[in-house]
């Protein structure tokens, strides 16, 4: 007698294809605002090229736990070294370029939003559900920014594992299962080890969502106060080994991430206290905001121990803490509130799927599926083009600044001028660290051997020696006092020899 083998039906596998539909749709709409035009935009002045710097350091002095600058211990940029760490490993697969310095920040901003749909599927009962969480925070521009998602800086990676390890908290709260406690301490402690005393700023959060949900009695295990000091420890540890291998280590951490940042405000970032919320409402989370808001309005008066009761204490405890926490701390940044965007991703997804609800049971008709989910694509439309015309503005006026197009140009001259292998780079004199980063990388990448002068370092010039400028300001001055030759052009920037230097 024949065996009975089942045959999966046509229902069946249809269902199945649909069951996947909104994690592939989310995975093919984070192309635009994640990778789109990624590498396009050159090396930002401040942090992004002194952080590409110090991941192009550890190769170039073969250090793996004092970063530098201009060969020098970085006491300025004191943040623990695992950020750098992954972008040497990118500058190592990729070269050292714009590409392996941002695509670690994209890839890590798309594990995020997968992190978000996972958590909106869990907690607010459907893919759908999930699809519009992550399309939330794609569409969400304090998060798909500059600084964040869209440069090799480490506030993407913080925020990953800020939002794991808050997540793992409420699971942890809401279960009681020592899993959840630890994953909380090596998420923050990852958090830590990426961003120094940043990665630990949701803190006083997860506090104040234990004493919201009434959980004290979580706290009376060990696991939550081990996990803790596996934080300490991770802590600890670093800033010692750190210290022992270069002193002076920790006087910078305490002026330049520390104890400066809180007591004053440092390099003229003059804001309010209000900031950070005014800048959330006008700009960066403005489409979403209201659905937030209606979230939590909704969330608290759900049933207690319900999903929503849970998740809408949780969000609010955790960020309005931060941004309360970020708010006293005397410097203040535009990306400083990176972290708080995928839990009000979360709450404004919650905030419409339960409005929908409500709406559905109101007129007794339940939507079929694929209709519910051409709905939610159709409310993140106007937000998800609005991103989009966002980081065409970005490409668009990425040659505005010339004294970021040195990259551009050395890659131009790399390949039409393949025997000019020794030049010197003549800048603006300002704090500026994008032409550094293209200088040592042309070094690396093309065994260039390359100085660098300010724009009124003229006396270093003699006859025949062949420098590289982008602008006319960095180039006024050598061309007002020399003849010269041009021997190659991009945009505003030349490749020229040094004639006979002109009579006074």
């Amino acid at each position: 007698m024949k065996r009975f083998v089942p045959v999966s039906s046509p229902v069946s596998a249809k269902s199945d294809w649909r069951r996947w539909l909104p994690l592939l749709l989310l995975l093919g709409l984070s192309f635009i605002p994640l990778f789109w035009l990624l590498s396009s935009l050159p090396v930002q002045q401040w942090d992004e090229a002194r952080t590409g710097l110090n991941g192009l350091g550890i190769w170039l002095h073969h250090d793996w736990i004092v970063l530098r600058h201009l060969g020098e211990p970085d006491l300025w940029n004191g943040k623990p070294p695992l950020w750098p760490w992954l972008l040497a490993l990118s500058f190592r697969v990729f070269g050292p370029n714009e590409l392996g310095l941002r695509l670690p920040a994209a890839l890590v901003a798309l594990a995020t939003v997968l992190l978000v749909y996972r958590a909106g599927h869990h907690w607010l009962g459907s893919r759908r559900a999930g699809l519009l969480a992550g399309l939330v925070l794609l569409t969400s521009q304090g998060y798909v920014t500059l600084h964040v998602t869209r440069t090799g800086d480490y506030d993407t990676l913080l925020t990953f594992w800020a939002t794991a390890g808050a997540l793992s908290w409420l699971a942890y709260l809401r279960t009681g299962t020592a899993r959840w406690a630890w994953l909380t301490g090596a998420a923050f402690a990852l958090a830590l080890f990426t961003k120094g005393i940043a990665g630990v700023l949701f803190g006083p959060g997860l506090l104040v969502a234990v004493a919201l949900t009434k959980q004290w009695q979580r706290l009376r295990h060990p696991v939550p106060w081990l996990a803790a000091g596996l934080v300490l420890i991770t802590a600890v540890g670093w800033y010692t080994v750190r210290e022992l291998a270069a002193p002076g280590y920790l006087a910078g951490v305490w002026a330049y991430e520390v104890g400066g940042p809180a007591g004053e405000q440092l390099e003229e970032h003059y804001h309010p206290f209000e900031w950070y919320l005014s800048l959330l409402a006008e700009r960066k989370f403005t489409a979403w905001l209201l659905a937030a808001l209606l979230g939590w309005l909704i969330g608290f008066w759900q049933p207690q121990h319900s999903p929503g009761w849970w998740l809408s204490r949780f969000t609010a405890a955790v960020a309005v803490s931060f941004l309360l926490s970020i708010s006293l701390v005397q410097t203040r940044l535009e990306w400083y509130d990176a972290q708080v965007y995928p839990l009000l991703a979360l709450q404004a997804a919650a905030g419409l799927v339960w409005t929908g609800r409500a709406l559905a049971a109101h007129f007794g008709r339940q939507p079929k599926e694929l209709l519910r989910l051409g709905g939610v694509l159709a409310v993140a439309a106007f937000p998800y083009l609005a991103q989009w015309q966002h980081i065409r503005m970005l490409h668009k006026h990425r040659l505005d600044w010339s004294q970021l197009l040195y990259g551009r140009h050395i890659q131009a001259q790399a390949a039409k001028l393949p025997e000019l292998r020794q030049y010197t780079l003549v800048t603006e004199a300002i704090f500026n660290d994008s032409p550094e980063f293209y200088r040592t990388a042309a070094e690396m990448q093309y065994g260039h051997q390359v100085e660098r002068l300010a724009s009124w370092q003229t006396d270093k010039g003699y006859p025949g020696k062949i420098i590289v400028t982008c602008g006319d300001r960095a180039a006024r001055h050598w061309l007002q006092q020399y003849e010269t030759q041009v021997l190659l052009q991009t945009d505003s920037c030349k490749t020229v020899r040094l004639l006979a230097r002109k009579q006074p």
